[in-house]
């Protein structure tokens, strides 16, 4: 079975079927695993489909952006019949991404991008599609009706949650100096790797601070942290979406997660705050030049 990151048609289960049945695919098998968010992209018509009578879904590179669909697990006929339908390599091609599970976990997925060709205006009942499938999944329609009018999408995440060195009075709060924070809280553990934390998505709950971040300083953000480009794997910690609890509700935000934080001692308060050598450990680490 391949990992299929859906996020236009195929996101509905009628259109799907109706496809499978007049191409006679037998067998092609997508299966719903999560919704899930593919970071760093958005969603644009910019490919034009003559089945579709206009234009069709595309992804298109957006840093910051993250776009909202399914993880399916697909067969060998459910993969021979992707391919079809999305008219891979020629129009669409395959693509291998990393998508973010409502938990915060990672999975690699399979995906379909091309090229663009400029903004092309979908026929309606394309868009009734899209939309259905959406509905079905409990996705938002707010990113894909907007690109349907060629304007541009509202946000999908526009907020970062902080948990240590990051927080208001820490050694790394100078990086978001004049940013309004507000207290929340996540699901995860959080482990002492000295000089800073680490936040591992294990059971417990973390205390941090909330911040609606300007889209342009999320760059600067995964450099400071080490984090690898869409939200993938490869750097010390990765960028992740946690659903952050707060007096005005839950909110969904980015963080930086390290997912190997078991190999350091837990913090079994959950707040950095709580650690009494975090000052010395982090002025030992500034004096070895920010190296371990």
């Amino acid at each position: 079975m391949t990992l299929y990151f859906g996020y236009g048609s195929n996101l509905d289960a009628r259109d799907w079927n109706a496809f499978c049945e007049r191409w006679g695919f037998v067998g092609a098998e997508l299966v719903p695993v999560s919704t899930a968010l593919m970071l760093d992209c958005e969603l644009a018509f910019d490919r034009y489909a003559a089945s579709r009578r206009g234009g069709a879904l595309n992804l298109r590179d957006r840093p910051g952006q993250a776009v909202e669909g399914v993880v399916f697990r697909a067969n060998r006929a459910a993969l021979y019949a992707l391919d079809r339908k999305e008219g891979a390599p020629a129009h669409y091609q395959r693509l291998d991404r990393h998508a973010v599970l409502p938990d915060g976990h990672v999975l690699p997925v399979m995906t379909y991008a091309g090229p663009s060709q400029g903004y092309h205006a979908p026929h309606e009942d394309y868009v009734g599609v899209v939309r259905r499938g959406q509905a079905t999944h409990g996705i938002a329609h707010a990113m894909m009706e907007a690109v349907a009018r060629d304007g541009a999408p509202p946000l999908t995440i526009r907020h970062l949650f902080v948990y240590g060195t990051l927080m208001l009075g820490e050694a790394n709060a100078h990086h978001l100096d004049g940013i309004a924070r507000t207290p929340g809280l996540v699901s995860g553990r959080l482990h002492d790797c000295g000089a800073y934390p680490a936040l591992g998505l294990e059971e417990g709950e973390v205390k941090g601070e909330l911040l609606e971040l300007p889209i342009e300083r999320l760059a600067g953000m995964d450099a400071l942290e080490d984090a690898m480009p869409g939200g993938a794997p490869g750097g010390m910690y990765r960028r992740s979406v946690l659903r952050v609890r707060t007096a005005a509700g839950v909110i969904r935000a980015y963080a930086y997660v390290m997912d190997d934080a078991a190999r350091f001692p837990v913090i079994a308060a959950g707040d950095w705050r709580s650690v009494g050598h975090r000052q010395a450990a982090w002025a030992e680490y500034v004096a070895r030049g920010g190296e371990d």
